[in-house]
């Protein structure tokens, strides 16, 4: 029997890794000299592409993990794809200049990758951790989430944005993180594996007893799973609240201009007051993912949309009083709302059906974030048709805002519907 390293280690690579899968979707930033070679609209397309191939990754990842596939082999291949992706991306700089090479590249490389990484360092790190599964999926989530916001004031200090102040042409900026991409990733292939048969977590601190909630509910395949009705619940509580965080970040920008309207002079402050929204993203997400373990899903499923409404209601009074200090608070608790969203849905997976099927399951979950992207297009769209309709940008963002937090409601009537299996009831009282 090979000798382990601390379960520690692996939590530390497993975020390594994360932090560079997670690259695909700052987009949005990589994306800003490019409004010069197309249209926003073309570029647009490309988040479009990296959420579906990032979704399917995660699926062909489950797969292979079920046929006897490696981590190491799945994140060799996640390293291969992520520099394949952003070197073709690339390509468009000074090749043919079409924007299929950066759908192609960016998007469905790229996204693939991405996909094969979370799915690998997820289902192998988090067996290390049966007794913190909120905690460690909120560690490795962080990485995760933080990395578009902290990469994105990196290659927007050092890129030639194309409006005559120099830089390093983005294309050559691509090829240097992907690059790094493939080192990092390829680093943690050589460290990240499964525990053991024989692991067992190190006992708790003595001291006062509790039960112990370590062990799944149950056992069940990806076929078996979603024939229960807490896996649907949970599948459209993730989606409700997936929108309200997309569209608060896509939004961002334009609903801070409309609320300070100063800010439109002062695109630093701009760019660190809607960055609130990322860095609380993270931390978020290791807060409810601790909350996962210490009170149970169902309060911290609860939780999550109560912050929701709340950070909707702060954001429209910033838009009332036109308050830069409201405005960041109220980022500040949108990001750490947005935070629990992942976390609790993977410890959730976790806890509910078992780690003997977790890598086949979490993609399943994961896929919310496709239907949740449409919906936070739908929520723009209306959006749009109030403003085109006459009425006042501030108004418009009301009536979305107040919109989103009537979802976040529903969704988490939704989490109080959602209940444990019987026998795992059982098991507890006994």
């Amino acid at each position: 029997m090979k000798k382990s390293l601390p379960r520690s280690v692996y939590a530390v690579m497993g975020v390594v890794v994360l932090l560079f899968a997670g690259l695909v979707y700052a987009w949005t930033t990589f994306s800003k000299p490019l409004v010069n070679l197309w249209s926003q609209d073309l570029l647009t397309w490309t988040s479009t592409i990296v959420m579906v191939a990032f979704c399917l990754g995660g699926f062909f990842g489950g797969q292979m993990q079920k046929k006897g596939f490696s981590v190491k082999l799945n994140l060799i291949i996640a390293a291969v794809l992520m520099v394949a992706g952003f070197v073709i991306a690339g390509l468009a700089g000074n090749a043919t200049g079409s924007i299929i090479i950066i759908y192609l590249g960016f998007g469905l490389l790229g996204g693939l990758g991405a996909g094969l990484a979370y799915n690998a360092v997820l289902s192998a790190v988090s067996g290390w951790f049966p007794d913190k599964q909120g905690l460690i999926s909120g560690i490795l989530l962080m990485g995760f989430g933080i990395s578009a916001f902290l990469m994105g004031l990196l290659y927007a200090a050092n890129v030639d944005q194309m409006d005559g102040k120099g830089g390093i042409p983005w294309y050559i900026c691509f090829l240097a993180i992907g690059i790094g991409c493939f080192v990092f990733i390829v680093l943690g292939a050589l460290v990240v594996k499964k525990p053991g048969i024989d692991f067992v977590a190190p006992a708790p601190k003595e001291g006062k007893k509790k039960k112990n909630t370590t062990a799944p509910y149950e056992e069940l395949p990806p076929s078996q799973m979603v024939k229960r009705t807490s896996f649907w619940l949970m599948f459209v509580w993730a989606i409700l609240v997936s929108v309200a965080g997309l569209a608060v970040m896509f939004l961002g920008t334009p609903i801070a201009t409309a609320a300070v309207p100063a800010l439109n002079d002062n695109a630093s402050l701009l760019a660190i007051i809607v960055g609130l929204i990322s860095i609380f993203n993270g931390i978020g997400r290791i807060i409810f993912g601790g909350m996962f373990d210490k009170i149970g899903y169902k309060a911290t499923l609860v939780t999550v949309c109560v912050m929701f409404m709340i950070s909707m209601g702060i954001i429209i009074l910033a838009l009332v009083t036109g308050s830069q200090l409201i405005l960041i608070i109220a980022y500040i608790v949108t990001g750490l709302s947005y935070g629990g969203v992942t976390p609790s849905s993977s410890a959730f997976v976790n806890k509910f059906y078992g780690a003997r099927n977790y890598g086949q399951n979490l993609p399943l979950i994961t896929m919310n974030l496709l239907i949740a992207s449409f919906g936070t297009k739908l929520v723009q769209a209306v959006q749009g048709g109030l403003m085109a309709g006459g009425m006042s940008n501030s108004g418009a963002y009301i009536i979305v805002l107040a919109g989103v937090a009537a979802i976040c409601l529903i969704a988490g009537i939704i989490a109080l519907l959602i209940k444990k299996p019987k026998t795992a009831e059982v098991a507890e009282q006994k």
